[in-house]
């Protein structure tokens, strides 16, 4: 995730917070808990962690990050949908708990379309395709071919 997106999430999500907070005075009146459905270090652990650690400082309130893994985000994603609708529970989503399971998976223990709402994009992360340094191949196409 680059400096910038990381930068725009937070504007983003304290600008959101903080017309809540204005909105409704109660909110944040207790601990936050954030569901990441990863293992703590990967990369979306460790964004979820030092953004949050921002937020927590911008409204006033502790947030808990909590990982749940397992079964391709599916744990964690289902804790969460299952959670009271209150704003207390948050689910850092990925392609994995928030598209792909959909078509993945022959049942998931919640309904991907309607158990949660988007309320703030975080950012993404590249991805490679790699391959053992004797393949002949140098590009993506190459080794297709």
């Amino acid at each position: 995730m680059t400096k910038a997106k990381i930068i725009f999430f937070c504007l983003f999500l304290f600008h959101s917070l903080s017309w809540g907070q204005r909105a409704n005075e109660t909110y944040p009146n207790k601990p936050i808990r954030l569901i990441v459905p990863l293992a703590a270090g990967s990369s979306v652990d460790t964004a979820a962690r030092i953004v949050m650690q921002k937020v927590s400082q911008n409204i006033g309130q502790s947030i808990i990050i909590e990982n749940k893994l397992g079964a391709a985000g599916i744990i964690g994603a289902d804790q969460v949908a299952k959670s009271a609708p209150d704003g207390y529970t948050l689910l850092i989503g990925t392609n994995s708990t928030n598209a792909a399971l959909k078509s993945l998976m022959k049942k998931l223990p919640y309904d991907q379309d309607t158990a949660f709402a988007p309320v703030a994009y975080m950012g993404s992360v590249p991805l490679i395709v790699a391959v053992n340094n004797d393949v002949p191949a140098k590009t993506l196409k190459e080794f297709v071919e």
